[in-house]
């Protein structure tokens, strides 16, 4: 792993990768693709390495991989050419090669690949990450779930630096997460990993109604089984597909929570969504809404930035773009980037 990479102090992610395949590349998702963008990985995976190289050139440090709806129903739901992919070891074989689609992507840079899961949510029909609504599915099962599709990576998880927990709306699943991140070594390798929660309502709650200080506490503070296990701590927490503007009250309760519960913070990881104050039906699998002229996107989501950094507060800063996010997004927030290293007013 480029450990020099992992020693910034403020580290670019990609953009939206299944929005910009489908506003820049004319690909249509609907209920007949439940692997949104991994099914490109049986269809189209030149495209998916080209738009993965889009968003290298525009300065990434992280790429995701294009995993993140990818599970074994989804490929058995999926037909191709009339086929199905029920196998399981071609389904491995389909999401060895997504990561190495990443892994190319770089080409010559040196750039960081993580491993993108998605909520159990994500890969239902209609998808539920954005309301936590699953079913029967309780803590127990979704740590099962969790375990079982991560162990699909048997062949490709040395390949991945960081593995990505993302979209997560319930508290019961950051339980599970946090689990088969440490069940799963491979081969007793560790992979740091980060756990992204989402926010999509006006308060400041998970979908199930867990506070920030819930999540703060299931996810940084050590349980006597953790201590005994030895297990490892997520290497970054934080917030995706959220609306901007709500960062800055998100960002002050993470850090609030820790305050009072005497709890380190790891690397702040946030990547909002870029869809301008529109907001994605999952049941029509359209964005709705009227779009909010306000200040640019990229402003608001560096402000958060600029004054999380001179806090002092966490570790580092991973910070990207969720859905509706650009290649020119991503290309504005490294320029950023790149000059607050000779601009003290980052720290002002």
């Amino acid at each position: 792993m480029p450990s020099s990479l992992l020693d910034k102090d403020i580290l670019l992610l990609d953009g939206g990768l299944g929005t910009t395949l489908e506003d820049d590349h004319g690909i249509k998702f609907d209920s007949s693709t439940p692997l949104w963008s991994a099914h490109l990985l049986v269809t189209n995976p030149d495209l998916l390495e080209k738009v993965q190289q889009d968003f290298v050139k525009a300065g990434a440090d992280i790429i995701l991989t294009p995993t993140y709806q990818a599970s074994y129903d989804g490929f058995v739901k999926t037909v191709v050419d009339g086929e199905r992919i029920d196998f399981y070891e071609e389904i491995c074989q389909y999401l060895d090669l997504g990561v190495d689609i990443s892994r190319h992507a770089f080409t010559q840079a040196n750039g960081l690949v993580a491993l993108s899961l998605g909520a159990y949510g994500a890969t239902m029909i209609p998808s539920q990450e954005f309301s936590g609504k699953y079913g029967a599915m309780d803590e127990q099962k979704l740590e099962e779930w969790h375990c079982e599709r991560i162990a699909m990576y048997w062949a490709s998880y040395a390949k991945v630096d960081l593995v990505a927990f993302e979209t997560i709306p319930r508290l019961d699943e950051l339980c599970a997460v946090k689990i088969a991140a440490n069940a799963n070594r491979h081969g007793n390798v560790y992979k740091p990993y980060w756990v992204s929660c989402v926010f999509p309502n006006e308060d400041n709650c998970l979908p199930d109604g867990s506070t920030i200080k819930d999540i703060v506490k299931v996810l940084l503070e050590e349980t006597a089984w953790e201590e005994s296990q030895k297990t490892f701590q997520p290497w970054g927490i934080g917030i995706n597909c959220t609306k901007v503007q709500k960062l800055p009250g998100l960002v002050d309760e993470f850090e609030a929570a820790a305050q009072s519960l005497q709890l380190h913070l790891p690397r702040l990881v946030v990547y909002p969504n870029g869809a301008n104050g529109q907001t994605y039906d999952s049941s029509t699998q359209t964005w709705v809404g009227t779009k909010e002229q306000n200040e640019p996107w990229v402003d608001q989501l560096w402000d958060v930035v600029r004054k999380t950094k001179a806090r002092g507060k966490w570790e580092g800063i991973v910070v990207g773009g969720c859905c509706k996010s650009t290649v020119s997004d991503i290309h504005t927030l490294r320029q950023l980037i790149d000059s607050s290293t000779t601009d003290t007013s980052i720290n002002s």
